[in-house]
């Protein structure tokens, strides 16, 4: 085994990804790359156990600095030693970075965060949503998860997916917003063309450029609209038709609030717009349409709805 690769960090450091060029090439073209490269790709096939990480490797550093016993007995191994050693090494580090090699990206009340992915997919983020996704082998493994709203950017490649806890959206090269909160799962694309998948449903469709669907109450609702991009990346939320409750809980999101809709219909539905930056502005724009009266408690930022009717 080359001297370089003896080094304590050298194989976590390949595993990761984190060697450089000149480091990775001289790697690739020595003797022993082969082997330890089908020690690592089976390696991450494997579940991890619990360990205490630094014992471990304190064991296995003692064992391969360790003087081999003498025998009387010659035995010519097909694979040397070192190789045991490092499959052993590279096991360890190759489970604890298979599941500690993920992002996760989350947002507050009023907050939105763009994200790019490795292969340069763009992801926009809007309030109180979270995003996570596996780093390692990304580009032949495009999948994240998603509980919240996103608009998403793809790069062209292999298969895109969006897991939530409703559906699946599945995309080769696009863009399209996705929403994603408690039993309420929404889709709207915007360019190129995605297949979206009901959890609880068993069915399909595949969305083109200004179709949307919505899930709700294990019901397909299915729209055009004319957006080349959401409006709330530019300050403002926009609906078609949509359940009171989801336009309330957007309301909640962009300004830290809570509304009491027990003395509203539920079933109601909204269509048009309100700003993030003015929330008096907000509320009328929302409850003036649906004829709701409301009141605002200040100090605890509850506002209680009632129906005018």
């Amino acid at each position: 085994m080359e001297k370089y690769i003896k080094e304590d960090d050298f194989l976590a450091r390949w595993i990761s990804g984190e060697l450089s060029t000149e480091e990775l090439k001289k790697f690739e073209n020595s003797k022993d790359y082969t082997v330890l490269k089908r020690i690592n790709d089976a390696s991450q096939t494997l579940k991890a156990p619990t360990f205490n990480n630094q014992a471990l490797l304190n064991k296995l550093r003692e064992q391969t600095s360790a003087k081999p016993q003498t025998s009387k007995t010659r035995v010519i191994k097909l694979i040397p030693n070192w190789a045991y050693a490092a499959a052993a090494v590279m096991i360890a580090f190759g489970v604890f970075y298979v599941m500690n090699m993920q992002s996760n990206f989350n947002t507050g009340f009023s907050e939105q965060l763009a994200v790019v992915l490795p292969d340069n997919s763009e992801v926009k983020l809007n309030a109180n949503s979270h995003l996570n996704y596996k780093t390692l082998n990304w580009r032949s493994d495009r999948k994240l998860e998603l509980e919240g709203e996103a608009f998403f950017d793809v790069e062209k490649g292999k298969t895109f997916k969006v897991i939530t806890n409703e559906g699946v959206v599945e995309v080769l090269g696009t863009e399209f917003n996705v929403i994603s909160r408690n039993t309420y799962f929404e889709v709207q694309c915007m360019e190129g063309k995605v297949r979206v998948t009901s959890n609880t449903m068993h069915r399909n469709v595949v969305l083109l450029p200004g179709e949307a669907v919505r899930i709700i109450n294990n019901n397909f609702e299915e729209w055009n609209f004319e957006l080349n991009e959401p409006n709330w990346l530019v300050g403002e939320s926009t609906f078609y038709n949509a359940p009171i409750l989801q336009v309330l809980q957007a309301l909640e999101n962009q300004f830290e609030i809570t509304f009491d809709t027990s003395n509203i219909d539920s079933n109601k539905r909204f269509t048009g717009a309100f700003t993030h930056k003015d929330l008096s502005l907000a509320i009328k724009t929302v409850s003036t349409p649906m004829n709701l009266s409301y009141s605002l408690d200040k100090e605890e930022r509850i506002i209680r709805l009632s129906s005018k009717e």
